[in-house]
């Protein structure tokens, strides 16, 4: 990766909300270069989160509960197959990505009732 690749893959995952972005990143997470995300595609990538998980000693979730809520977070015209157009449409893209590409992101959605019910502390 030469360094104006990186800089692009940086920006973009700081921009994750904008539609350009989510391209960006759908087209690196197409690994099989088909135009959407399977089943397939999605475990291949929640590995590493369920490895992260097991290295921070808590109990890996399974990624068949986790890929029943990213189809029922992006709702895609397909059953089957996540486009980039369903996740455009979803307006949860960052969110999907987050939980798919990053430890931190996955265990902010996983506790999000958790995290939001803490007394804020002013």
């Amino acid at each position: 990766m030469d360094y104006k690749t990186y800089l692009d893959l940086v920006l973009a995952l700081e921009n994750r909300s904008e539609p350009q972005t989510l391209a960006y990143i759908f087209n690196i997470l197409d690994i099989k270069g088909n135009g959407y995300l399977d089943s397939f595609t999605l475990n291949f990538f929640f590995r590493a989160i369920q490895d992260q998980m097991k290295q921070h000693g808590a109990e890996p979730v399974s990624f068949q509960d986790v890929k029943d809520e990213l189809f029922d977070m992006v709702r895609p015209r397909d059953p089957e197959k996540i486009t980039l157009t369903d996740l455009l449409a979803c307006g949860q893209g960052d969110t999907f990505v987050s939980i798919l590409i990053e430890f931190h992101g996955f265990w902010a959605y996983e506790n999000r009732e958790a995290v939001s019910s803490e007394p804020s502390q002013d």
